[in-house]
């Protein structure tokens, strides 16, 4: 009776501390939403309900032709860097899988120690290469730059899924006579939609958080992605920010990124459920 109650009370002191964290997680959500509705005038606190909700900081946002051009520029560089950086980790991966030998343990392992190198600490020599390379100012720049920082990651992925698949479907479609490329899109591109959704969502939620290289390498405001867009309703053309209208910003600037994840969600969890039963 005792451990029972000792159980009981644990389960509730759990349920308490998570009920806790998901609302001190969701603080800082509700104030951006908030204070959105709110006309720059209002200085109450940020945590009372709007009195006077209005909806003219986000027909303001909507009505600009800079959020669009940025909400386009950023589907354009997630697209370009997911056409360069999934069908080229995807099949080096799969050939890392199926080869042998030391050589192909040292790649491996290279790969891994290159995964360990932040970005940040290559920032002066990647701007300098792509500054000789006249790769500024263009979307397809930053996405091949983005393709070239997460190769290393999505290769450790697909290795290491395509080491899942058993290698007696290579042998069958040999024998049926599929070449290496056909055997790759027919039968094991296929067999990795969990992890290519996964790499897909990760893909567009780094292209839509990304801050550090855009906002060395895009000067022009036609080329600033969303994040650019919102830093400059930040900073505003005054000493004082408006920050109702940033606010609406980031509020419309999450929604597209939370809508795709949520399309997506069921097939990663489909993708994964077929992985473990194929593999």
């Amino acid at each position: 009776m005792i451990t029972n109650k000792r159980t009981m009370g644990g389960k509730i002191f759990i349920a308490l501390v998570s009920i806790f964290i998901v609302l001190l997680y969701f603080l800082p959500l509700y104030v951006m939403i908030n204070v959105s509705f709110r006309d720059v005038t209002d200085l109450s606190s940020r945590l009372l309900l709007t009195v006077a909700p209005t909806l003219n900081n986000y027909i303001k946002i909507l009505s600009e032709s800079g959020f669009w051009t940025a909400l386009v520029n950023t589907f354009l560089y997630a697209f370009f860097e997911a056409l360069i950086l999934i069908p080229t980790a995807s099949m080096g991966g799969y050939a890392l899988a199926r080869s042998r030998g030391r050589i192909v343990m040292l790649v491996r392992s290279m790969n891994i120690l290159l995964m360990m190198i932040p970005g940040t600490a290559l920032l002066v020599g990647t701007y300098s290469f792509m500054v000789k390379l006249h790769l500024t100012n263009s979307i397809i720049g930053i996405a091949l730059l983005g393709a070239g920082g997460g190769m290393t990651g999505a290769m450790f992925f697909y290795t290491t899924f395509s080491m899942m698949i058993p290698s007696e479907l290579d042998d069958a479609a040999a024998i049926d006579g599929a070449g290496v490329l056909k055997t790759y899109f027919q039968i094991i591109l296929p067999q990795l939609q969990a992890v290519t959704i996964t790499r897909l969502i990760s893909i567009l939620d780094g292209c839509w958080n990304s801050y550090l290289m855009p906002l060395y390498l895009l000067n022009k405001s036609e080329k600033y992605t969303i994040l650019l867009y919102v830093r400059k309703l930040f900073t505003g053309s005054t000493t004082v920010p408006d920050v109702p209208l940033a606010f609406a910003g980031c509020t419309l600037m999450i929604m597209p990124i939370l809508i795709i994840f949520f399309l997506l969600q069921k097939h990663i969890i489909g993708g994964q459920i077929d992985s473990a039963i194929k593999g």
